[in-house]
C-alpha cells in the first residue's frame, strides 16, 4: 500500500486523523504526534520523525506545511519570529531535509491559513493576514524554484465563515474536515 507522511504545525494536527480516514484503503498515513512549530523545528526534528512510517524510502508523498509560528510576533514583540527572508531560507533547508530523509517521495507544500475574521486583536502572538500572505508568497516562490506543487490551503480557507474557527487560527471539527478533504484530494493526485 502507498505511504503518505504529513508534516506541519497545529493546523496539520487538526486535520491529520481525518486525512487518514479519507485515504483509508488507498494509503497508510503517518505523522508525528509532535507539533512541527516553526520551519527550523521541523528541520531539526524530521530525522527523528522519519521512521514513524517504517522505511522512509518507501514513502510516496510528503505533504508539508509550516508558517504560523514563523510569522508570529511572540509575546506581542514588534518583530516576527522569522523574517520573510529567513523563512524562505528555512524552506529551502527543510525541503532538502525532506529529500534526504524521504528520497523517493513527491513533496507537496501547503500554504499557511489565515486568522479568523475580527480576531487579530485577541491574539497573544499575533500575525496579520497581510503578513501571512507575504510569507505565503515567499513560500510559493521557493516552491516554484524547487518544482514543488503547492496546496493553497490559504485560498481554500479564505472565505471560511467564523463558525469554522475554534479560535484565532485553529478550526472546528467541521473546518478541519473540509481541510482534510482538500489535503486528501491533493495527495491523491500523486499516489
Amino acid at each position: 500500500m502507498k505511504k503518505v507522511f504529513l508534516l506541519g504545525d497545529s493546523i496539520r494536527m487538526g486535520y491529520d486523523e481525518y486525512v487518514r480516514e479519507l485515504l483509508q484503503g488507498t494509503a497508510e498515513v503517518f505523522y508525528p504526534e509532535d507539533n512541527g512549530r516553526f520551519a527550523g523545528y521541523t528541520y531539526v526534528s524530521l530525522p527523528l520523525w522519519k521512521n514513524i512510517s517504517g522505511d522512509p524510502g518507501k514513502v510516496n508523498v510528503v505533504h508539508w506545511n509550516t508558517g504560523h509560528w514563523d510569522c508570529a510576533h511572540f509575546f506581542r514583540d514588534s518583530e516576527p519570529y522569522s523574517t520573510v527572508e529567513e523563512y524562505a531560507a528555512w524552506l529551502y533547508r527543510v525541503h532538502a531535509c525532506i529529500r534526504r530523509n524521504f528520497p523517493t517521495a513527491q513533496v507537496i507544500f501547503a500554504t499557511t491559513t489565515g486568522v479568523a475574521p475580527g480576531r487579530y486583536e485577541q491574539m497573544n502572538s499575533p500575525r496579520s493576514n497581510e503578513e501571512i500572505a507575504a510569507y505565503n508568497r515567499a513560500a510559493e516562490q521557493v516552491m516554484a524554484e524547487l518544482g514543488v506543487p503547492v496546496n493553497d490551503l490559504a485560498a481554500f480557507t479564505a472565505d471560511f465563515p467564523l463558525e469554522y474557527f475554534a479560535d484565532e487560527v485553529h478550526f472546528t471539527e467541521a473546518g478541519y474536515r473540509l481541510l482534510a478533504g482538500k489535503v486528501a484530494d491533493e495527495i491523491r493526485k500523486y499516489l
